[in-house]
């Protein structure tokens, strides 16, 4: 299935696994995740370990036991990448100096 074809409540959650990738450890660049990362995709968005049922009722969704493929995911998380800003070196030079001039002027 393709993102594109996800309902709103699919797509929500494909999203928050892209969002909280980072912060979990989770690589998006895969398409088979395990119980165990969804499960904390979950308690990080809704507090409670259950996956969706439209990942893990779905037997064509089953890469093995309690490992599902959710495609959709890497899907997401390369258009999030590429719709992202670009930031050049300069601007992060002229972060940086804004930063230390904020950091020096507040001691």
């Amino acid at each position: 299935m393709k993102y594109a074809n996800l309902t709103n409540r699919q797509r929500a959650y494909v999203d928050a696994v892209v969002e909280h990738a980072g912060d979990l450890g989770l690589d998006t660049t895969k398409t088979d995740f395990s119980r165990a990362e969804l499960r904390q995709v979950s308690m990080r968005t809704k507090g409670k370990i259950w996956i969706p049922n439209w990942i893990t009722h779905d037997q064509s969704r089953r890469a093995a036991r309690g490992v599902f493929n959710v495609p959709e995911i890497t899907e997401a998380a390369i258009a999030n990448a590429s719709t992202a800003p670009v930031v050049s070196d300069t601007d992060m030079d002229a972060v940086a100096e804004q930063r230390a001039e904020e950091l020096i002027s507040s001691v």
